[in-house]
């Protein structure tokens, strides 16, 4: 299985930094925001070649 990193661009009408990522998802999904780029910026076939600890913390569901 890939694994992908996305960057993803919105525009909105209220100040995101407030949000958690949660909320600007459920907004992008109910069209409350605007999706103006999605861009692919990684791609690993296993976690373990995920460079970031955080990250990779978060692809496989368990602490390092």
């Amino acid at each position: 299985m890939a694994y992908y990193k996305v960057r993803i661009e919105v525009w909105c009408d209220w100040n995101p930094a407030e949000s958690d990522l949660e909320d600007i998802a459920q907004s992008m999904g109910v069209g409350e925001t605007i999706c103006t780029m999605r861009e692919v910026v990684a791609v690993v076939n296993r976690p373990q070649d995920i460079e970031d600890e955080d990250e990779q913390q978060l692809a496989t569901g368990r602490r390092l």
